[in-house]
């Protein structure tokens, strides 16, 4: 039976940790994982198409989907970064899949409906390098999957 395992992955450090880490212990031939990112989501106000918008706060909109894009290239870069050290560590191809989605409810909450719905086994997710404040104040994503996830292990790689 194969193992199904669904690394979370941002452009961090961490998450390439994470990558290393399940490429270095599971074994190639029972295993199948799925690289998987959340964009944040460019904010929108439903005005973008109103003719009567102000040019620059039209231009500034232009410029946040930009950046959506930016993020996208990115990370498609840093997963294609992730899919050759499991095909070095022996990894069929076809058992690597990439999904990037633009972020539906909330990194956290995306990440774990993904593994609900893709029944994977471990969710695996670096821990992320944020201050104790920031942490304090917003959470982190691997606490809040941690804290949240049922019916499946979850891997935090340091």
């Amino acid at each position: 039976m194969s193992q199904k395992i669904l690394i979370a992955m941002d452009e961090s450090e961490y998450s390439m940790k994470a990558v290393r880490y399940v490429a270095d212990t599971v074994n190639p031939k029972a295993v199948e994982v799925t690289l998987f990112s959340v964009l944040p989501e460019a904010p929108g106000t439903g005005l973008e198409k109103e003719p009567s918008l102000h040019p620059v706060f039209a231009s500034k909109m232009l410029e946040l989907k930009g950046l959506t894009e930016e993020k996208r290239k990115m990370m498609e870069s840093v997963a294609a970064s992730a899919r050759k050290i499991m095909e070095e560590a022996g990894i069929s191809g076809n058992r690597i899949t990439v999904k990037i989605q633009v972020k539906k409810v909330g990194i956290a909450r995306d990440i774990m409906l993904e593994a609900q719905e893709g029944k994977y086994n471990t969710i695996v997710v670096g821990r992320r390098g944020v201050s104790a404040i920031k942490e304090f104040m917003f959470g982190s994503v691997s606490n809040k999957v941690v804290s949240s996830v049922r019916n499946c292990t979850v891997w935090v790689v340091d």
